[in-house]
């Protein structure tokens, strides 16, 4: 099982450097413009305001559509259908998020939920991908979470 999962988040890595994304879609909803010191430590923004820029897939043939919900510490960010559309259809989501740790969870319409924490720097960006996909027996669904500080390769 954990091979598995390795293979899959390796897979996952791999499609976020070889260049698979598209932006087509509903957009995210309106960014939050507030920038006060009582704004919101989540909340969707511009792409150039973003600390965190984070791209969600369906990697599922399965599971085609597939709902899934984004929270950073019980912010929703994310609400919407995800079409695999031959697994090259990575949606952009521009975050801005407080310094400091952190938690996403992430919950299918299917029922599989991950949950994991991850630490924002003080200054810099943070580059997430987040898949939804189904093992090679097309049973087995999960979802995998991957930050790193430097551009992922097809953003």
């Amino acid at each position: 099982m954990d091979r598995l999962r390795a293979a899959t988040l390796t897979v996952t890595v791999l499609l976020a450097t070889a260049g698979c994304t598209k932006e087509d879609g509903p957009p995210p909803p309106s960014p939050a413009v507030s920038l006060s010191p009582d704004a919101p430590a989540v909340r969707l923004v511009e792409t150039d305001q973003a600390d965190l820029h984070l791209w969600v897939s369906n990697q599922s043939f399965t599971d085609d559509p597939v709902a899934l919900t984004v929270s950073i510490d019980g912010v929703e960010i994310v609400d919407r259908l995800f079409a695999v559309e031959h697994q090259h259809n990575w949606v952009l989501f521009p975050a801005r998020v407080a310094p400091g740790h952190h938690v996403v969870r992430i919950v299918a319409g299917t029922g599989v939920e991950k949950q994991e924490s991850f630490t924002m720097p003080e200054t810099g960006r943070r580059y997430a991908a987040i898949d939804y996909g189904n093992a090679m027996d097309e049973r087995q669904r999960h979802v995998n979470w991957f930050i790193q500080s430097t551009p992922i390769g097809f953003a």
